[in-house]
This record gives structure tokens, sequence and C-alpha cells, in this order.
């Protein structure tokens, strides 16, 4: 009997992409250590006098009462006739309209966190600041939006209050690549599943300079035949979306977007191709039960217009190093697909 392929399409931790049957029964083979490029550390706060830290300080307090989704809060931080103006130019004014403003968001989007970063505080009088940074908005089901703001803050009874607030969207070349993934920077490391019937094996690193998450992998899954691969996860800037890209050691490629619809789960729409050319399609489903512990079912799984099983509850747990093992040598570049 012909062995059947299988597609896992997106697995994050065991064989992402396409885990194909070979013409012969193999054991997975060890994975060989990868350097993991440290993540890139925060840029140098700007050093800030006391007086512009205190300015500085009133936009990390309301970022904070923003994702508290606290809108009666939020509007302490304005004056009674503030102006803010969103990137499409829309403006809104005072601070009634303000709050109701926000308060319709956090009821349409639960979830959203902001995050501000300010890069300079300028001084027009001694109670009058104009701040400029930027900011990242994030939700569940939707990418982080990446914005640049203007405000002017006055100060009046000892207390800053933003009077106007203006929004513009960050050019594409603002944003770093490990700001678009560092949501799945969890990822990172070591991890095995030898029980039952599945045994896999799997690293993840980071790509030079931060740009793709790259993770090779060794699997059998539930007693099919072995497989092995390579898979670059980034941002793709066509879909708005993060997306995979794997190629397996049977010939076969892959693709997946990704979607996070809340804290603990993500949802992969994965596609490919098989050696023979029959095209493939499943949906991925990765939730994560603690910090060192992910589960995965692989649904609606079609193989050349053929329903396949379900794969269910792939339970992968990553490893610390072990004590003493020899320091990995430096892994071989390795191309981002274009």
């Amino acid at each position: 009997m012909r062995a059947t392929p299988i597609l896992i399409g997106a697995i994050v931790l065991a064989a992402t992409g396409l885990v194909v049957a070979s013409s012969h029964s193999r054991e997975p083979g060890p994975i060989p250590a990868q350097v993991q490029p440290a993540a890139p550390q925060p840029t140098a706060a700007p050093t800030f006098t006391p007086e512009q830290k205190a300015v500085a300080d009133t936009i990390s307090a309301f970022s904070k009462a923003y994702s508290t989704a606290d809108a009666k809060a939020l509007s302490d931080f304005f004056t009674d006739d503030v102006v803010v103006t969103d990137p499409e130019g829309s403006e809104t004014r005072g601070k009634t309209a303000v709050a109701d403003m926000y308060a319709g968001s956090f009821q349409e989007n639960p979830g959203l966190k902001l995050e501000s970063e300010v890069a300079e505080v300028r001084f027009i009088t001694p109670d009058v600041a104009r701040v400029e940074g930027r900011s990242r908005l994030s939700s569940t089901g939707d990418a982080a939006e990446f914005t640049r703001f203007s405000s002017l803050l006055v100060r009046k009874d000892g207390k800053w209050q933003a009077a106007e607030i203006r929004e513009f969207t960050a050019p594409a070349e603002d944003v770093a690549p490990y700001e678009r993934l560092r949501e799945l920077e969890w990822i990172v490391g070591h991890w095995v599943d030898d029980g039952g019937n599945n045994k896999v094996e799997a690293d993840v690193r980071w790509a030079d300079n931060n740009s793709y998450l790259v993770r090779t992998y060794n699997a059998q899954v539930q007693g099919e035949k072995a497989s092995s691969g390579t898979m670059f996860i980034g941002w793709d800037p066509q879909s708005g979306q993060i997306k995979s890209w794997n190629f397996d050691s049977e010939g076969g490629h892959g693709e997946g977007l990704w979607t996070r619809t809340n804290e603990n789960e993500w949802i992969v729409k994965a596609q490919g191709v098989l050696r023979d050319g029959r095209p493939t399609s499943a949906t991925q489903i990765h939730t994560i039960l603690n910090k060192d512990s992910v589960k995965t079912n692989s649904i609606d799984r079609i193989i050349g217009g053929q329903i396949a099983p379900d794969i269910i509850d792939v339970v992968m747990v990553r490893k610390p190093p072990q004590p003493g093992a020899a320091a990995p040598k430096p892994a071989a570049t390795v191309e981002a697909p274009k």
C-alpha cells in the first residue's frame, strides 16, 4: 500500500508546513545546535532633564491607562478643549467626545494594548511642551499598528494634560522586522514531543538582524513517515500579516498566514504543494498551554482534493540546554525566501 503524505501545514514547533512520506521509513536524525542571535536590545532612551521626564512620564501613564480600557481615567489626561487627529485626518474635539471615541474603540476591539515611546520633549514655554514619538497599538485578530505622534501638553495646577494629539502612520521603513515578529518570540528555543505516536524535535532561532524566525525540524507524527525541513517566519507587507514559508525534505513547500485570536492562541491558514504536484491545505490551531508547552491541532486537511484525517493534540515542550553541553558552533548563513 502506498504511504499517504500528510500536511501539518504550520505546526509552529513540530513539523510546520508539509510533512511528506518518503519512499522508505527512517528515524528523525539529530538537529544540529544553532546559535541563538540575541533579541535586539531596546533603543537607548533619550536623556531627559527632570522637567522633560515629567512630561514623558505623562505619556507613559496615558498608555498604561489606555491598555486597561478605562475611558473615564483617560479623560483626566486631556484638557477640556483637546483635539485628537487620527492618521486619516479625522478630528475629534473636546474631552467628552474624545472619551466617548475611546470608549467606542474599547467596546469594538476588546484587548487593545498601547505602547508609546517618547523620542523628544521640547518646551515652548515652561508650561507648554511639544512631544514627539511613536506608538504601537496591538489587538487580537489584527496585526499591530505603528504610528508616529506629535502632542502638545500644557501644565495646569502642577499636572500635564494633552491639548492636542496628532497621529501619523509610521512609514514601513520605520518599523524594524523584529517589531512585527516579537509577538512570536515565545517560540524561540529547542522543542520536543516524543510521547505516544509522535517523535518530533525542532529548533527555533532568530535569523541575522532578527529579520526572520527560522525553524528546523525532524518529525514523525502519528506513525507516519518521517520528514524534516526548514521554515522561515516573517512579516509579509503585501498581506499585512505574519507569514511562514516552509520547505520539506521531500521537495514539497508551503505557506501560511498567521492570526492571533487571543493572548494564548494563534490560527494559521496554510496551503502548499507536494513533490508530485498535488495541492494541500489545512488550518492550524496553536494553543499556548504555558511558557514552555504548546498544543497544536491540524484540522480541515485536504490533500490533492481529498479530505485527510485531522491531527490533534500534538504537544511540544521546550527543553533547556543540557548542563555542561559544548557551546554550539555558528550555523551557516541561510537566505530567507524572496
